[in-house]
C-alpha cells in the first residue's frame, strides 16, 4: 500500500497538528512520519491504519486510492474477543462526489475536496486544460501543485486557486487595474 505523504501533511496542517503530536497519536517516531510525508519511506498496514485513525479520516484518504482489505482496530475489552475484525472501508458521500474510474472524487469547493488529492486527469475535469497541459504547467511552476513522491497531484485548494487565476475578469475590473 502506497501512502500519500502530501495528503498526510495537508491533513495534519489542516487539523493544526504538529509532526510530533501526530507521531505520538499514531505511535510512531517523528522522523519516520517526516520520511513518510516526504515520500522517502513507506508504512505497513498497521501504521497506515494508525495514521488514518489519528487523523480521523478513512484509510483511502491517505493512500494513493488503493482499495485493500484492512483489519479494523478496536479497543481491547477483556469481556470480548481481542482478535481484530475485518472492517469495511468507509465510503464517501455520493452527494458531493463524482465517479471517475474506480474512486469517488469530491468537488474541489467542498470541505472534503479541500484536502483531497486529484490526479492531473481528475483535475482536468474541473479546469480548462488537459491532464498533459496541467503536468507541463506544474513542472514549469506556472500553477500551484503538490509533488510528493515524484507524482504531480492537485488539492482542491490548488484547483480553486488555478480556477481563479484563469477566470476572465469583467471589463470594468481590467480598465480600473490599468488606470491605477
Amino acid at each position: 500500500m502506497t501512502l500519500n505523504g502530501t495528503a498526510i501533511r495537508a491533513l495534519r496542517h489542516g487539523q493544526r497538528l504538529s509532526l510530533r503530536r501526530l507521531a505520538r497519536l499514531a505511535q510512531t517516531s517523528p522522523s519516520q512520519l517526516s520520511r513518510i510525508e516526504r515520500g522517502r519511506a513507506g508504512a505497513g498496514d498497521d501504521l497506515t491504519l494508525r495514521l488514518a485513525e489519528a487523523l480521523a479520516v478513512p484509510v483511502v484518504d491517505i493512500t494513493r486510492g488503493e482499495v485493500v482489505a484492512m483489519k479494523e482496530r478496536r479497543p481491547v475489552d477483556a469481556a470480548k474477543d481481542s482478535r481484530p475484525h475485518e472492517g469495511v472501508r468507509e465510503q464517501r458521500p455520493a452527494s458531493a462526489a463524482t465517479e471517475t474510474g474506480s474512486r469517488a472524487v469530491p468537488y474541489p469547493g467542498t470541505p472534503e475536496g479541500s484536502f483531497f488529492h486529484y490526479t492531473p486527469e481528475e483535475a482536468a475535469t474541473f479546469l480548462p486544460w488537459s491532464a498533459l497541459q496541467l503536468k507541463r504547467k506544474a513542472y514549469a511552476r506556472e500553477v500551484p501543485f503538490n509533488g510528493g513522491g515524484a507524482r504531480v497531484t492537485f488539492t482542491g485548494r490548488n484547483i480553486c486557486e488555478i480556477s481563479e487565476m484563469t477566470a476572465v475578469r469583467p471589463l470594468a475590473e481590467t480598465v480600473q487595474a490599468r488606470s491605477a
